[in-house]
């Protein structure tokens, strides 16, 4: 995959890029290779922490059910993991703008690896004697070290494009808004390497066995910190304006940024309903596979999602003449698309429900896959949009803490997402978690009716 350049191409260009807080003993004839140095370093770390963090959770999740817990107490531990991350967007965002990208990167990459040492316990022998409380509250502690980590390292990775291109006002060139493609580039590269994550920690939960899986994981984590420290700007996303914040403005950022975050809560909250508990465990105890075929299933899943993101403004939206994106309402459209899909594979799964599955194992199957494959597609589009227009919303000298309230709100909407997924997959069937994902779709829609064109954002 070639690295994007401003200019929408692989190749550098001598185009000027501003960025907050520039050394001003800089040749200017390279200010844009280290602009750019800048933003590599961070999409590397980024990566590689998406792989490990991918990885770590289905290994968690299948050797717990191994262990024979319960969807509902998986899904209790994976409550600290999102709790703390919605803690850390919010308090995170401010932290980046005083303390840098740099900072957060790094911290975010430590406390990733305290998360996964802590998990090396589960695979003494003593551990088995634990009750299963003792070992959901262990877990529960572990994982909050994650959880604070995945989204320093998020916020870290997409405040990083908006500092990596002009102001939003001076946004044309040639080959249309360069902000959408590198964002899109990203977020597309980063679900692609997580959905090989999921395979990795499938496949080594499998053939290796824990202890080695997490070893495995260690070293993949400890990876990319020396570049981080070594190459890295230290002063890059550290805000201008250093005045105390009041509570209000932690938790007002007007009205496009707190109105695309309240839609961020419920897009995806309708996908953690189903995807990140339900679906993996439903998978093995429906068709008897084994942790690989799962993780599999899971991992093309989120490669395809990757993908389409990757692809999203030059291949998708600009032959549907959407492209560059300003009028923020037609994601409308996309959203409207997904609800439809979703309702579809719901009420498949209604209709079979109570039926013998020896009768419909293939259809199923193939139902199943092909429904996914295209909620995977209008997801990623609904996403991609999502990731640029918060990027394009938010003021650039505050962009860490913009974009740490905006992912605040999707972790808060994975927390409710995973809590809901456990309880109603244990108690009432993969068919109601999906229900309840349309219903979350049809919230998203109705909010996504009242953003704004982005135009009329930059020039309130």
């Amino acid at each position: 995959m070639d690295l994007p350049t401003l200019n929408g191409t692989s190749s550098r260009t001598s185009d000027t890029v501003q960025i907050v807080d520039v050394e001003p003993t800089r040749n200017p004839a390279s200010s844009d290779n280290a602009t750019m140095k800048d933003f590599y370093v961070i999409a590397a770390g980024y990566i590689f922490f998406t792989l490990t963090d991918t990885a770590v959770r289905m290994i968690v999740l299948f050797g717990l059910w191994q262990r024979h817990f319960q969807a509902l107490n998986i899904a209790i531990m994976f409550v600290s993991y999102e709790a703390l991350g919605v803690v850390t967007n919010l308090f995170g965002g401010i932290m980046g703008s005083r303390l840098g990208l740099r900072f957060c990167l790094l911290l975010g990459l430590l406390l990733q690896l305290v998360g996964i040492s802590l998990l090396f316990v589960l695979d003494r022998e003593d551990v088995s004697h634990w009750s299963q409380a003792a070992v959901t509250g262990y877990v529960v502690f572990a994982q909050s070290f994650s959880g604070a980590a995945k989204d320093l390292v998020k916020l870290a990775g997409k405040s990083s494009t908006k500092l990596a291109t002009k102001a939003a006002k001076n946004r044309k060139t040639n080959a249309g808004d360069p902000l959408f493609k590198l964002v899109a580039w990203l977020t597309g590269a980063k679900n692609s390497v997580k959905g090989l994550g999921f395979l990795i920690g499938a496949v080594l939960i499998n053939y290796a066995g824990l202890w080695r899986a997490l070893l495995v994981m260690v070293l993949l984590t400890l990876l990319p910190l020396p570049g981080v420290w070594m190459w890295l700007d230290p002063r890059l996303g550290i805000s201008k304006d250093q005045q105390r914040l009041t509570l209000r403005e932690i938790f007002d950022k007007g009205r496009d940024v707190n109105m695309l975050s309240l839609a961020r809560v419920f897009l995806f909250g309708s996908r953690d309903l189903w995807f990140e508990i339900a679906l993996p465990i439903w998978l093995r105890a429906q068709f008897d596979w084994n942790f690989t075929a799962s993780g599999a299933f899971l991992a093309v899943w989120i490669i395809i999602y990757g993908a389409v993101q990757t692809i999203t403004p030059q291949y998708i939206l600009k032959p549907l003449k959407m492209y560059p994106f300003k009028r923020a309402k037609l994601l409308v459209i996309w959203t409207v698309l997904l609800m439809i899909i979703t309702i579809a594979i719901a009420a498949y799964l209604t209709a079979v429900r109570n039926k013998p599955i020896s009768d419909q194992k293939a259809a199923t199957l193939s139902i199943i896959s092909i429904g996914l494959a295209v909620f995977a597609f209008v997801f990623a589009v609904n996403s991609s949009i999502h990731s640029y227009l918060i990027v394009a919303y938010a003021a650039k000298d505050k962009i860490a803490i913009n974009v740490g309230f905006y992912y605040c709100a999707n972790a808060l909407g994975r927390l409710t997402g995973t809590l809901l997924s456990g309880f109603m997959f244990q108690y009432y069937g993969i068919w109601v978690c999906i229900w309840t994902s349309v219903g979350f779709l049809a919230i998203c829609t109705v909010i996504t009716a009242f953003f704004r064109d982005v135009k009329d954002a930059n020039t309130e």
